[in-house]
């Protein structure tokens, strides 16, 4: 009965959905872990053989991540 959906803004942009509503098993004692993963680019095998590219300048900043029940239908705004 548990369910997921990721929702995403940027600067003070309201948030919006980014996909449809996923089962999940949530049963994990109180513990989440959520992540970001950058793949790298360039080949068929990109775990073993991608790259970056040089002179990269950016990076990511975390302002607001949060676990929230909405099974009310309440998404905080």
């Amino acid at each position: 009965d548990s369910t997921i959906q990721v929702w995403y803004s940027a600067g003070n942009a309201p948030l919006a959905r980014q996909g449809g509503v996923i089962a999940a098993n949530l049963l994990g004692d109180g513990q989440y872990q959520i992540g970001l993963l950058k793949k790298p680019t360039g080949t068929s095998d990109v775990v073993n053989e991608g790259y970056q590219s040089n002179n990269l300048d950016e990076g990511q900043i975390y302002g607001g991540i949060f676990i929230e029940e909405s099974a009310g239908g309440c998404v905080s705004t």
